[in-house]
Formats: C-alpha cells, structure tokens, sequence
C-alpha cells in the first residue's frame, strides 16, 4: 500500500523555493526530451546508439554551460560534479528512454509544454528527474554550499535494457560514498522485486486443412512496457485478414495500470478458431498458462512477500507459421529463491508445450531500513513534507541495484499518477520543482562537512 501523499501547500511550497529556475528547468528538460534516446543498434563512438549518444553529449554539455565539471566515459556513461576531496555523494540517472508505442495524441519526441505539465517520452523516466536534480546541484553551488567532498550527477545510457552502463561506470569511476537514483517514488525505497526476461517458444502450427488459420502475430515493444497494441493475421474462406486489438501502455512492473493488448489478441485469436472448431498450439499455451493473469498463476508460479506480489507482463510477441517467440518480464520477491521459480517455469511451460529460455535476471535488492542512507532520505522527505511515511519497496528495478549505499528515492510523489512507459507521460511542474527542492536537502544532507559515511 503506497504511502498518503504529502499536503498539496508543502508541495507549492517546496516549489516556489525553485522557481526561479523554472523556465530554465523547463527549457532543458523539453530540449533534452526532443531527442529520441531509444536504445540503437551499436556504432563507432556510440555503444548504444547513435541516439542516446546525442542525449549524453547534449547533457554533459549542459553541466559545462552552469559551471560543473563534465567527464565522458567512453559514450557509455558520464557525470557532472561540483567540490572537491575523497567522499563522494551522487545521483544516478538515466537518459535513455523506452520506445514512444502506440497511443499518443502527437510525437513522443515533440514536447508539449503547458502551464502545468510537460508531456513527453523520458519526462517522468528519467530526464525529468535529471534536470531536476542538476538545478537542485545548481542551487547548491549557487548558494556557496562547500560539500565534504564532491557531489556528482551520473547519467547513464543503458537502464532499460540492464543497466550494463553502470557495469562501466564502476569499473572506470569512483564508487560514491552514498546517494539516491530518482527512477521510482517517495519516500525512499528500501526493496525491489528481482526482475527477470524470459523468452516461451511455442513450435508448431496448425493443419493446413484447417478453414480458419492463425499465420501471424506481433505485439509489443519492449518487454518491460504493457504492449499497447498486437495485429494479427488470419488465413481463412475469404482470404486474408488483419485484426488489430489494441490495449493500453504501461510500465510492466504495474500491469494492473494498464491492458495487454497480447492478452486481448490471444482472447480474439481464441474466440475465433474455437467458432471454426479450429485450435493454434500458441493460443493454446497462451490461454493455459497465462491468459488475463498478472501474477504467474497459470505457470504456478505466483508468490508474494512483504515486497509485493510477483507480477507477469507478456510484453513483446512474434508469430509466424511453425513458431512463436513471447518475452515476458517478472518481477519476483525479494524473498523468492529465484532457482525454485526458473524450475518450476520450466516443467509448467513444458508440459503446456513451450520452451523457456531465461534472457536476463537481476536478484532482489533490500537495504536494511536502519542503514544511514535509508535513514536520512527518509527524514529529509519526512521534514520537508509534513509526512510520517515509511520507506517502502517496489517492483521496479532501478541504478540502485548497481551500487553499495544507492536508493531509489523519488521523484514521483504518492497519489500521482504513474506515467512511465505510458503514452502521455508527463510531469507536473509544480511536483517537479518540488522534487528537485528535496534532492537539494537530500544532497546536502548526504555531503554535510560533518558527515561521516
């Protein structure tokens, strides 16, 4: 249960101590929105992708341009950094987005800028929370704040897809001391699930005598996204024919925000090869081990714990004659021996017919809610909100797995709305520039010339 959200006047008061950077925050964050840092196809001097080559370099300049030192690590990752000394306090954030899907009004990669909101794929995950957090830096050193030590702003370019930019950043940069990632929601975050990829192959098609033939199938964008829209194409008495079920996106660590499209395609797939007395060996797996469930319970897998219940997203699907691809992304409790659950996927999916193949898992992550940094993120919040919240745990994975002393905290406030991996995703102004008054208290308090880590 997500903790009640702070009191509407903390939050106009915590922005109006930001203000003042408003139209520059507002600038930046759609300039750096306009550029479609999608993960692509890796180049000379761009491990990524051109594109999320182009978000790095246009925000690393930015840090040089209000007055931070700027360092490139190989086009993989980057930071910005004020102070100097041994102890270091860091952000870490990210600047590559998921795909825009289907559903908007408009271009993903346009931002529209109303007096409220800014609407834009990587608004809320994570650019939003990257500038907010440079101007909360800015404010700092505008202020003549003297850390102990440095504050740096990590940015990386490989979060959606596992975080491998991290992987780099430790092996060539500093560890921080401690710190925050601004890629979920307040107060701070002490757990999140273990997140896993796995591919179900299904072989086989139907008879070719068959009157009504399912011949192709694709939906979905990422596996981390509630797919928002799947075609399919059957082979019937008239010919071929294209049927489009479209659901709604989300991100897949909440599928209850919004419909799997693949789930409806697979229910319309159903439906019409049972009325031609017809079976597809896909649609039949589909249906039994899946279906309309979020919780793995068809493949006996569903479980919870104090971090959550177990939530399945089939989010990306491939279908042609003789063979069907389905990427699924889990999140598992912390407490959930991951062996156990991969065997018993394995011997369900088996009996129903398909093949499991485990594409990625990274373990649970629990910081103990004693620990110093959990401990000051959540009474910084609590100070500066009025609130009395506790931290909680999530499903979402986050940098906060990829560094010792590094929680998710922020930048989503309880009761607003989840717009991450959504079309329309968007961040309120006003809670923006509140968020980004806490990472200045957080920061200080992190960097304090009396802290001792």
């Amino acid at each position: 249960m997500s903790a009640p959200g702070p009191d509407p006047a903390k939050i106009r008061e915590l922005a109006g101590s930001m203000a003042r950077y408003r139209p520059d925050m507002v600038r930046e964050l759609a300039a750096l929105c306009a550029i479609p840092s999608v993960a692509g196809p890796s180049e000379d001097g761009a491990p990524y992708g051109r594109e999320t080559r182009r978000a790095l370099d246009h925000f690393l300049d930015l840090g040089r341009q209000l007055g931070f030192h700027s360092v490139n690590l190989d086009n993989r990752a980057g930071y910005v950094e004020f102070g100097s000394g041994e102890h270091l306090v860091a952000a870490l954030c990210h600047l590559d987005v998921v795909p825009a899907g289907d559903g908007w009004d408009g271009d993903a990669f346009s931002p529209v800028i109303l007096p409220d909101r800014l609407i834009a794929r990587g608004a809320a995950d994570d650019k939003g929370p990257a500038i907010a957090v440079l101007y909360a830096m800015k404010d700092l050193m505008n202020q003549g704040f003297k850390p102990r030590g440095r504050i740096r702003l990590i940015v990386g370019l490989d979060e959606e897809r596992g975080s491998s930019c991290m992987a780099h950043y430790a092996r060539t940069a500093q560890l921080p001391d401690a710190g925050f990632t601004p890629d979920a929601d307040f107060p701070v975050i002490y757990a999140e699930k273990g997140l896993c990829w796995v591919t179900f192959t299904v072989t086989g098609g139907q008879p070719a005598g068959d009157p009504l033939r399912l011949v192709a199938a694709e939906g979905g964008a990422s596996p981390n996204m509630i797919p928002g829209r799947c075609r399919l194409t059957f082979d019937g008495p008239s010919g071929r024919e294209d049927v489009r079920c479209d659901g709604a996106l989300g991100h897949a660590s909440m599928p209850w925000l919004g419909r799997n499209a693949i789930s409806l395609a697979m229910q319309e797939a159903d439906r019409r090869l049972a009325e031609a007395l017809c079976s597809h060996p896909f649609v039949r797996f589909y249906q039994q081990a899946i279906g309309d469930d979020w919780h793995g319970t068809g493949l006996h897998i569903a479980q919870s714990d104090a971090s959550g219940p177990l939530t399945f997203n089939a989010g990306r699907l491939h279908l042609e004659e003789g063979r069907a691809v389905l990427t699924a992304d889990i999140r598992y409790p912390v407490s959930c021996p991951f062996g156990e659950l991969e065997q018993q996927m394995r011997e369900t999916a088996a009996r129903l017919g398909a093949v499991v193949a485990i594409e990625k898992n990274i373990p649970p992550l629990h910081l103990p809610r004693e620990s110093f940094v959990i401990r000051t993120l959540n009474a910084v919040y609590n100070r500066l909100t009025g609130s009395n919240a506790e931290p909680v745990a999530i499903g979402g994975g986050t940098y906060a797995r990829t560094m010792p002393n590094i929680a998710a905290f922020g930048a989503a406030f309880p009761g607003q709305p989840e717009t991450a991996h959504q079309a329309g995703e968007h961040i309120e102004i006003n809670a923006w520039l509140a968020s980004a008054a806490i990472y200045r208290h957080a920061l200080a308090e992190l960097a304090a010339p009396s802290q001792d880590f």
